[in-house]
């Protein structure tokens, strides 16, 4: 039976927001996900959230790879779908 291994709940002390789970590539830890973890003290002018890829071997130390921090929502959400090769995301639905 495979190994599971939950999402992470912090990266780098920060909580994670938003994970999905990615394809590890060669050299790569086996157990990959792309998430969305809010900054504890971003940088002026900056927004909160930051964008990771991390991998695991076993659920316990997490190697954090391609940060980028400083993000607005939109942005971090636009990156998190397009690193996790999911669908662009749409607009908000109309109300009224």
């Amino acid at each position: 039976m495979p190994q599971i291994v939950p999402v992470p709940q912090y990266i780098e002390g920060c909580p994670v927001l938003a994970a999905v789970a990615v394809l590890a590539r060669p050299g790569e830890p086996p157990f990959e996900f792309v998430v969305i973890c809010q900054q504890h003290d971003p940088p002026p002018g900056a927004g909160p959230y930051v964008l990771w890829r991390v991998g695991t071997a076993d659920g316990r130390k997490w190697t954090v790879r391609n940060g980028r921090p400083g993000l607005a929502w939109p942005e971090a959400v636009a990156g998190f779908a397009s690193l996790a090769s999911l669908p662009a995301p749409g607009k908000p639905p109309r109300t009224g």
